[in-house]
C-alpha cells in the first residue's frame, strides 16, 4: 500500500539530515535541467578502497592519541575495533554497489523526471506543484523533490538503512554530481561522490565490439554488410571522424 503525506511533513523528511531545522514554508525550487545522457568520470569519482584506507588510518591515529591521554584526539564516533570497522566496510561496499552505474539516461519534464541507471532500477519523481513526493510501502519509504537547485532522493529501508542521493549540475551544465550518503545501524555514515559528463549516444544502427587486437571496432548497418571501423562506443564518433557507411573500407 502506498500513500502521500502532507507537504510540511515531506519537507521535514527531506531536510532531516541537514543542519538547518525544517521551517513552515517550503523553499521555492530552482529547477535544473538534468536531462541527457551521462557517463561516469572515474578520474573525479571517489574510490571506495582509498576512502576506507584513509578512514582506517585516521581512526587508528586518533585511537593511539587517545590511548596516550592526548585530549586533542577528541571523542571517536565509532570505536576502532574489528567489528565496528567491518560494519563500516559493509556500508561502504553497499554504497559502492548502488552507485556503480556507468551510464545514466535522464528524461525530464516540468512535471517529473526518470533517471535510468545502468544495471539498476530507475529513479523517478513526480514534481507536481513543486512539493516533495513521498511513497511508502512494505519495503520502506522514499521521498524525492527539489532542495534549492539539488534534486534529492531519500530512501529508508525497514532494516535501518537510510540512503540519500543529491544530484546537482555544474555551472556550465556539462557535469553532473551525485553525492550519495548511506547510514547503517551501528556504523557511521558513508558518503560517496560520483561525477558524470555528457555524451552523445551512437546512432541506432551503429554497433561496436571490443577486440584485443584493435580495441573498439564499430560499424554501421548489418555486420555482414561491410568492414568494421575503429572508434569510441560512447561519443558516437570514430577517432578519425564521423561514422562512415558500412561499405567503406576499414579504418
Amino acid at each position: 500500500m502506498m500513500f502521500r503525506l502532507t507537504p510540511l511533513l515531506l519537507y521535514a523528511l527531506l531536510t532531516a539530515c541537514g543542519s538547518t531545522p525544517p521551517t513552515t514554508t517550503l523553499p521555492t525550487p530552482v529547477v535544473s535541467d538534468l536531462s541527457g545522457h551521462w557517463e561516469m568520470d572515474y578520474g573525479r569519482s571517489d574510490n571506495v578502497d582509498r576512502k576506507l584506507q584513509s578512514m582506517y588510518r585516521e581512526w587508528r591515529r586518533l585511537a593511539e592519541r587517545r590511548a596516550r591521554g592526548d585530549q586533542r584526539a577528541g571523542p571517536l564516533n565509532v570505536p576502532v575495533d574489528g567489528a565496528s570497522f567491518r560494519r563500516t566496510v559493509d556500508v561502504a561496499r553497499f554504497a559502492d554497489l548502488i552507485t556503480s552505474s556507468q551510464v545514466l539516461d535522464i528524461e525530464q519534464t516540468p512535471a517529473d523526471i526518470a533517471i535510468q541507471r545502468e544495471n539498476d532500477y530507475t529513479l523517478s519523481c513526480v514534481f507536481g506543484n513543486g512539493e516533495p513526493e513521498l511513497l511508502v510501502d512494505d519495503l520502506g519509504s522514499e521521498v524525492c523533490g527539489w532542495d534549492a537547485h539539488q534534486l534529492v532522493f531519500r530512501t529508508q529501508l525497514p532494516d535501518g538503512i537510510d540512503i540519500q542521493h543529491r544530484l546537482s549540475l555544474s555551472e556550465d551544465s556539462e557535469r553532473l554530481h551525485i553525492a550519495t550518503r548511506v547510514d547503517g545501524p551501528r556504523a557511521p555514515p558513508f558518503v560517496i561522490n560520483r561525477f558524470y559528463f555528457r555524451f552523445d549516444p551512437l546512432p541506432a544502427d551503429y554497433a561496436c565490439e571490443y577486440t584485443l587486437s584493435r580495441g573498439n571496432v564499430c560499424q554501421t548497418g548489418p555486420q555482414s554488410a561491410g568492414s568494421p571501423q575503429t572508434g569510441s562506443p560512447q561519443t558516437g564518433s570514430p577517432k578519425t571522424g564521423a561514422p562512415q557507411p558500412a561499405a567503406d573500407k576499414s579504418l
